[in-house]
């Protein structure tokens, strides 16, 4: 998450939706005299989290700085396929939906990744899903939804700008207008690719954003491959838990 009042902007973290990258980005743009913070870890900054949802920023934001200037909230969202895949398979389920990061998770009971889409959870911070819409549950992955992290239980929607991951040029445009930026380089390329060409340019000019992919590390086996094709019953599955996303990703 990034709180820029330097520039009126607020970058909401989804999980697995290029964030790490963007925030990376935004970093040289922060600007301590304005008051701007990171948070890239819990704990960091007290109040706040890297995956905070839009209505919980907003609230907590009026709460502490009452003064602020009028914000402009952002995010990114991915297929959910592709966001499910990534989230999987970086965070491990095992057969109860426990994560790598928790003490009870049994790194011998890896689910299955359809089984993961049709009977897998996720929780979900109390603070956030008290301001979530009434059907997010953290008995499914509905908490990893659009709708978790952009509406609040009036179905107000606290983002201004919602930008496709598949579509970073159109962020690369508009963000070259927040910053007031025109050398603000295409962020596609560095998010697509991973060339030499590509990191060299991203070391001589900060103003490229890297491609940070942590899940890319892990170690995979042929078990491990995402399937072509979902089952229709893993489809059926995010189009409940998705239905925003499902919609705009004609699934």
């Amino acid at each position: 998450m990034r709180v820029l009042f330097s520039k009126g902007l607020v970058f909401i973290s989804k999980p697995r939706c290029g964030s790490t990258s963007i925030r990376k980005h935004l970093w040289p743009y922060i600007s301590k005299k304005h008051g701007d913070f990171a948070v890239d870890v819990a704990g960091q900054v007290k109040n706040f989290h890297p995956h905070d949802t839009a209505p919980y920023v907003k609230a907590k934001l009026a709460e502490l700085y009452p003064h602020h200037p009028k914000l402009k909230f952002f995010m990114t969202t991915r297929h959910p396929a592709d966001m499910l895949w990534s989230y999987y398979r970086f965070f491990q389920p095992d057969s109860d939906s426990n994560y790598n990061y928790q003490p009870t998770w049994d790194e011998n009971s890896k689910m299955d990744f359809e089984h993961w889409i049709q009977f897998g959870s996720v929780g979900m911070d109390p603070a956030w899903q008290e301001l979530a819409p009434s059907w997010i549950s953290t008995d499914n992955l509905s908490p990893l939804s659009l709708e978790a992290h952009v509406f609040d239980r009036a179905g107000n929607n606290h983002i201004n700008r919602l930008f496709r991951l598949e579509n970073t040029e159109q962020l690369n445009r508009w963000l070259s207008r927040q910053m007031d930026d025109r050398r603000f380089p295409a962020l596609a390329e560095a998010i697509q690719t991973r060339s030499l060409k590509a990191l060299s340019r991203a070391r001589k000019n900060q103003k490229q954003l890297p491609h940070v992919n942590q899940s890319e590390g892990a170690e995979k086996t042929e078990k491990d491959k995402k399937p072509l094709v979902l089952s229709e019953n893993s489809l059926r599955a995010i189009r409940k838990m998705f239905p925003m996303e499902s919609k705009m990703y004609n699934i």
